[in-house]
């Protein structure tokens, strides 16, 4: 093989393991500020701010990584086997964006989301038809920009086991929330269709007795100021 087309691929690879390594950094200092908002540690203003400088960064170094990502018109359904029969309610009245604000971290209001239920009834967080858990897919590529894989019934931490994966193809934030095990990590980078977790019951409320086995689904629009707010997900389930 030709020397100087050695060197050419080698810079290839040193470029792109910069990129990722760029992503991955953006990523933690997301997950960093994610953290401080949903621990109600810092005022909105400083908090949009920081969002204000790492997304812009990050949507550029993941769109150098990927530049042939198309932005996708068909989502992959978020929980495998199942389908949007199992949202919970009936057209969507589930969805509730009113007193709901990202800033507001854990002392949120609202439920600006989708509940999608699987077949649990003895709660061990199994499909009772297969034995076995049940897979949380992302509905779109992206980078998994925050978050936790700790929690106990101790905790006030109402997401439980949650997952945010930035999408720059769709301008968004989807959360995944109540997982039984989370199985990404910060920085990662995420195809739709990739499994990222089991479904649980992880959460403040999620684990009691009186709450079905469920995934916590929301989608989060960034506006030209960068800041999430909640979009309806209901027709794009279907």
């Amino acid at each position: 093989m030709n020397r100087m087309f050695i060197f050419y691929l080698l810079a290839l690879a040193a470029i792109a393991l910069a990129q990722e390594q760029q992503v991955k950094t953006l990523a933690v200092q997301f997950d960093s500020v994610n953290t401080l908002v949903r621990d109600n540690e810092i005022d909105k203003a400083q908090a949009l701010k920081k969002l204000q400088d790492i997304l812009p960064e990050l949507q550029t170094a993941y769109n150098k990584l990927k530049p042939d990502e198309a932005k996708k018109e068909k989502w992959i359904f978020p929980i495998e086997g199942y389908t949007s029969k199992n949202i919970g309610g009936t057209r969507g009245e589930g969805y509730i964006p009113s007193g709901y604000d990202y800033f507001d971290g854990n002392k949120h209001g609202g439920h600006p989301a989708h509940d999608i239920f699987i077949h649990d009834k003895n709660q061990d967080c199994k499909d009772d038809r297969t034995g076995r858990f049940v897979n949380v897919r992302s509905v779109s590529s992206g980078i998994v920009v925050a978050l936790e894989k700790q929690w106990d019934k101790a905790s006030s931490l109402r997401g439980g086991k949650y997952i945010y994966i930035y999408s720059p193809n769709d301008n968004a934030l989807f959360y995944y929330a109540h997982n039984n095990e989370v199985l990404v990590n910060v920085g990662q980078i995420i195809n739709e269709g990739d499994t990222i977790a089991t479904v649980g019951r992880t959460g403040l409320n999620a684990f009691k007795k009186r709450s079905p086995t469920h995934l916590h689904f929301m989608k989060l629009e960034l506006d030209d100021k960068f800041y999430p707010k909640p979009a309806d997900t209901y027709r794009d389930l279907l």
